[in-house]
């Protein structure tokens, strides 16, 4: 029996990755009657004589969309421009990895389109109390490729954000080993167009490892509790004692040091608007639910 990590799925097989070498195999039919499927970026249990999966090691972490285990790091990738940055996104991607004990960090792609650093720096200063390391970089001039690929933490990470952000353009530029399809604004909608259509764990000459994936983009938070949320806001830890009310949810409550904070400009207002933006959509799906 061998210990290896499932780096792709298809279609009922499971491709592994053991000891520098890649087995295709299948699962024992146990899973399926005790309703078990394994998902890339498992730890899986190999008998290698038959090919066969055994068991699935206990996971760290576990996405349905995209459906994948074990999750590290989070790059949260967002462009100056083409498209427009979407702050709200960058804002829920950071809550879902905080959630799921995911490191985040942010890139600032498409540098080289800005017009001035005003652009860039806006972005920045949304997130200077966040907590997330933040890289700005241009993956058509090469800018602040080298910086980020050193700075890359070990483990399985993986990158999200909006279509034609450039996450597969990223990949290209860290790695320029790993080819992967690269797409482009649609000129007719103006949004972008996915372009990886499956899940896949890239094993990298460095021994790190990235899950290029489709549709992160579409991680929920909804089905958090109100009051979970602020825990995951480092902006908000050096206010929060301070508020009149224990359980404050910086929200409604009168005297809320947090409030008091973004009036006075030592948290960023766009963000902390946001946060409410957030709050009011979950009390709104739950309000669906019942």
């Amino acid at each position: 029996m061998e210990t290896g990590i499932i780096v792709k799925g298809v279609g009922g097989f499971y491709d592994v990755y053991l000891n520098g070498n890649v087995l295709r195999c299948v699962p024992r039919g146990k899973f399926r009657k005790q309703g078990i499927t394994p998902l890339v970026g498992d730890v899986v249990e190999v008998n290698t004589k038959d090919a066969a999966i055994e068991s699935v090691l206990p996971r760290k972490n576990q996405f349905k969309r995209p459906c994948v285990a074990n999750i590290d790091n989070l790059g949260i990738v967002v462009s100056v421009k083409h498209p427009e940055p979407d702050l709200l996104l960058v804002d829920k991607l950071i809550l879902a990895a905080r959630m799921n004990s995911v490191r985040p960090f942010i890139v600032i792609n498409k540098v080289d389109l800005a017009e001035d650093k005003s652009e860039i720096k806006a972005i920045e200063e949304e997130y200077r109390l966040a907590g997330c390391p933040i890289f700005c970089v241009s993956c058509k001039e090469g800018i602040g490729i080298e910086e980020l690929k050193q700075n890359m933490y070990s483990g399985i990470t993986t990158f999200a954000g909006q279509s034609a952000v450039g996450k597969s353009s990223l990949i290209n530029r860290l790695y320029p080993e790993v080819s992967r399809e690269v797409g482009d604004i649609s000129e007719k909608i103006k949004r972008g167009k996915h372009t990886t259509r499956s899940v896949e764990l890239l094993v990298l000459p460095d021994g790190k490892m990235l899950v290029d994936t489709p549709g992160f983009s579409a991680l929920e938070v909804d089905l958090m509790e109100p009051e979970q949320v602020q825990l995951y806001y480092d902006e908000f830890i050096t206010y929060a004692d301070e508020c009149r009310f224990p359980k404050c949810l910086h929200y409604r409550e009168p005297q809320c040091a947090v409030k008091e904070a973004v009036e006075r400009g030592e948290i960023p207002k766009q963000r902390y608007q946001r946060y409410i933006r957030i709050i009011e959509d979950i009390n709104e799906k739950r309000r669906e639910r019942w």
